[in-house]
């Protein structure tokens, strides 16, 4: 974790994904709809302040301090506290050619201190605060009022650029501004050093609130979406949790090799159950499946395989070759064993078999491999889409369900390679569904691949990371989740 001082938001769970809170004397923009609730949050980041002994400055240039105490009845927010200030701005309609003025009113313990009118200028305002030091958080609700001050936006980003300047530097208060949403590129989303989105959208019909940490200089932050509710106490997020408990942990894992994906996982690959692998047709998977079976090898483990279209044998022999592994030693050890449903291997070794037309045919040759492969865990690479195509969707089934129930054994790798794609959307939600584990691997139109945790009994669900390639084996890297978040089970 970094040394650097960070401010608690007041919730658990969004102090977690900003590796312990927003960092000391920076500015951020929590953006969102009207009844998302930017005003409540930005309260209870001032109430988690007050709580820990720092004095607070609260800037309305919506609602007076009446309406102010009226929002926030319902809530534990002390409004009266003797280390928060409050101040109210508000512009006045201005006429053609006249500038807009700016009535300023400053409470502090309820006892009025400042009621002033100025030119509604940001150097004004920039003045006006320079006055008050000793402020640790700030919050200036809403930023959305001061747009009044110039139709220019580039004026107004410089404009506000000087004012946070004013609040980071002048002051060295930490900073949140409110703002509605907006479309297009906003100023300010550039000009703070944070984002945060709230918003509000329907879920199967029900209304529900999320939020999104878009950006955090210097942090490496979650950026998965969580959902969060209005409490009396301010923003609830959650879940908290997106993995089960050690607790309930009713599976082993393996070991893939690549530290970023072992990470991604929460220590490898399920076993004892069904992993699936989702891809694109785009995404190369060679240093994914050389990786895996290196690791095999590696473990003394018997490998099973049901090759995609790309894994003919000289393909596989330059996969484990480049891993110093030949193809050939492994099939005379009985290390190797290809169950050929696409018909690109020769079927008069012993160790190949032919292809299949039904869910008995592939039944009798799972079972003479079982007892040829002894007791111990086994590595298990079968392409879902090779299998639906010779067998058809009804043995499909049959079989997925066969290997589940008669084949798998504690230890074993059981993965399942699977393009979308190329199946109809019941069998892909049927493969979807039988699996423990899901991952989904693709690449953008801009040429990069990504990995993304989409199911599992522990890792990080919900995250992507990048894919890239190296000269060394195990020729692919994966970046690692961020350190501070959940990870059950990396043992």
């Amino acid at each position: 974790m970094s040394t650097e001082i960070r401010l608690s938001t007041g919730n658990s769970v969004l102090d977690r994904m900003l590796d312990g809170g927003i960092p000391s004397n920076r500015s951020v923009l929590v953006r969102g709809g009207p009844g998302t609730g930017k005003t409540t949050f930005g309260m209870q980041f001032l109430q988690a302040g007050l709580d820990d002994g720092e004095r607070c400055l609260f800037v309305s240039t919506e609602q007076t301090r009446e309406e102010l105490h009226d929002s926030f009845k319902e809530y534990e927010f002390d409004l009266e506290h003797d280390r928060l200030a409050v101040t109210t701005l508000h512009p006045s309609p201005r006429d053609s050619g006249e500038r807009a003025q700016l009535t300023l009113r400053t409470l502090d313990g309820g006892s009025v201190v400042d009621d002033r009118q100025i030119p509604f200028t940001i150097q004004n305002v920039a003045r006006y605060f320079q006055n008050a030091r000793n402020c640790d958080r700030l919050v200036l609700d809403s930023v959305s009022a001061l747009r009044a001050v110039t139709d220019n936006s580039e004026l107004f980003r410089r404009q506000l650029l000087e004012l946070i300047r004013v609040f980071s530097d002048g002051l060295g208060a930490t900073t949140l501004f409110t703002a509605e949403a907006s479309e297009g590129h906003d100023p300010l989303s550039f000009t703070t050093h944070g984002v945060i989105v709230m918003r509000r959208e329907a879920v199967n019909g029900d209304p529900h609130r999320f939020l999104e940490i878009q950006k955090m200089r210097g942090i490496d932050h979650d950026r998965r979406t969580v959902e969060y509710e209005l409490t009396a106490a301010g923003i609830d997020a959650g879940p908290s949790r997106r993995s089960q408990p050690p607790e309930l942990k009713t599976h082993r894992h393996v070991s893939v090799g690549i530290d970023g994906l072992d990470s991604l996982c929460g220590g490898g690959l399920a076993t004892g159950a069904g992993v699936l692998l989702e891809h694109d047709g785009r995404a190369n998977l060679t240093a994914l499946f050389g990786a895996l079976l290196a690791r095999a090898v590696e473990r003394d483990v018997p490998i099973v395989l049901v090759p995609t279209i790309r894994m003919r044998p000289s393909s596989l022999g330059t996969i484990l070759g480049g891993h110093d592994v030949a193809a050939e030693d492994l099939l005379a050890t009985d290390q190797l064993f290809v169950v050929d449903l696409i018909g690109a291997w020769d079927n008069d070794h012993e160790n190949v078999y032919a292809p299949c037309s039904t869910a008995e045919e592939l039944s009798a040759v799972f079972e003479d491999i079982n007892g040829r492969t002894g007791d111990g865990p086994r590595a298990t690479l079968i392409n879902a889409n090779a299998v639906v195509d010779s067998l058809g969707g009804e043995d499909a089934r049959q079989s997925r369900y066969t290997l589940e129930a008669d084949w798998l054994r504690p230890g074993d790798l059981l993965l399942h390679i699977q393009n979308p794609t190329e199946t109809s959307e019941e069998m892909h939600g049927f493969y979807t569904n039988a699996a423990e584990q899901v991952l989904q691997t693709w690449v953008t139109d801009n040429g990069l691949q990504y990995v993304s945790l989409r199911k599992s009994p522990c890792g990080f669900v919900g995250t992507t990371s990048l894919v890239e390639y190296t000269t060394e084996p195990p020729y692919l890297e994966v970046q690692a989740p961020p350190e501070e978040r959940e990870n059950p089970y990396a043992e």
